[in-house]
């Protein structure tokens, strides 16, 4: 009977001490423990910025995905150790959700597939309304004029002509920004946008309208793209 109640009151004790042991640390992803973050989601107000907490083991690099503005980046030293960094959001960002992926760039660490994400929610998004002087038939200036997602294309008179957008596929309107006029020959006009897969949307009526006033298409990203 002694040794009964001296094994469970050796059980009970080894509990107890287990319970009093100080809580893992928790990683942003449980499969990078060589990167750890103060937040993995946060959200942003356009125009603003965000500092937060980060440690690595490894010296890294990060791209972004989902932006339209190029003033949308991250402040960081690139470097291992524990620091923190700047998350800023371009006052015209048209992006609703940014991600920062974040990646190993230190040859201790053999691997290109070390790799962690920040999710940033941009808040206050005011919608694009951009405006540039361009080129039409017979050498006269009209204007593009973005409103949110469409742009559209007016003569010397301020009369409307044609008009262009964007999509994601699956009818599914993009986010861009408006940049300017490129050539390649002939001439586009050029958007950034976040969307990767983004493809221009027109009418034929309009399509034939652009190309009678010489733009054959949008340069997406520096990517070049006739009508369709």
């Amino acid at each position: 009977m002694n040794k009964i109640m001296k094994c469970l009151t050796g059980v009970i004790l080894g509990i107890a001490l287990i319970a009093m042991l100080p809580a893992t640390k928790a990683y942003a992803s449980s499969s990078q423990f060589w990167l750890d973050f103060g937040e993995t989601t946060m959200s942003i107000p356009a125009g603003s910025e965000h500092t937060m907490w980060l440690r690595s083991d490894y010296n890294y690099t990060y791209y972004v995905e989902g932006a339209t503005s190029s003033a949308t980046y991250c402040d960081c030293s690139f470097s291992s150790g524990s620091q923190n960094v700047t998350f800023h959001i371009g006052a015209d960002e048209q992006g609703k959700n940014i991600f920062f992926h974040f990646y190993a760039d230190d040859e201790r660490l053999q691997s290109e597939d070390a790799h962690d994400c920040v999710e940033v929610y941009v808040q206050g998004i005011k919608p694009a309304s951009t405006t540039l002087p361009v080129t039409i038939a017979k050498g006269k200036t009209g204007s593009l004029v973005q409103n949110d997602k469409i742009s559209m294309l007016y003569n010397e008179k301020g009369v409307a002509m044609a008009s262009f957008s964007l999509t994601k596929g699956k009818g599914v309107m993009a986010s861009y920004a408006q940049t300017g006029v490129v050539s390649n020959g002939a001439s586009y006009f050029g958007v950034t946008t976040g969307d990767k897969n983004a493809t221009p949307v027109i009418s034929e009526s309009d399509k034939a309208v652009m190309l009678a006033n010489g733009y054959a298409g949008v340069c997406i990203n520096g990517k070049y793209v006739n009508w369709p």
